[in-house]
């Protein structure tokens, strides 16, 4: 049964379900219909809460982002070499990829082919997380942790995503 009337839930059950659907599927893949239907609210909530479809997905990508941004203030602020802030960042990201498996599927495809109305939040937030590990590898290169046996201009997006993935698998 669909929840006819706002109440304090209901936005969260939105982004819930908009969270699982858009890291399953683009931007564009996924209606408001679906949405609501995940969420088992009125799509008309979706306006009232979110603006549209455009706005809830701009807020799934700042609350998933914001995740990735908390961890890495943790990590900057702790003592420790950067093999093993490396190390404790890709752990952290293994937690939290056990905890809610879509979100990093989300935060990559819009690292790796943005929407265009998303761009400027891309490279004002999202870049950072794909930037803190490019630091991190730098550090433990130039430190001699890390035997660099590959240019730094290979450690793309692409590289890290895996790096991520395979955390998550090995873990």
């Amino acid at each position: 049964m669909i929840d006819e009337s706002p109440n304090i839930n209901s936005a969260d059950k939105i982004l819930e379900a908009a969270t699982k659907l858009f890291a399953m599927d683009s931007f564009a893949a996924v209606s408001i219909k679906q949405i609501s239907v995940a969420s088992g609210v009125n799509s008309a909530l979706i306006s009232y809460y979110f603006g549209g479809k455009k706005n809830l997905y701009q807020e799934v990508l700042y609350i998933e982002a914001e995740k990735f941004l908390k961890l890495q203030d943790k990590i900057r602020q702790q003592p420790g070499s950067p093999l093993t802030k490396l190390r404790t960042y890709v752990d952290g990201i293994a937690e939290m990829q056990q905890q809610n498996p879509y979100n990093i599927h989300l935060i990559y495809r819009e690292l790796l082919t943005p929407q265009p109305m998303f761009e400027n939040y891309v490279r004002s937030k999202l870049y950072r997380i794909h930037q803190f590990m490019t630091e991190l590898v730098e550090e433990a290169i130039a430190c001699g942790e890390i035997v660099a046996d590959m240019p730094n201009e290979k450690w793309s997006v692409e590289n890290k995503a895996n790096i991520f993935m395979n955390a998550y698998h090995d873990s």
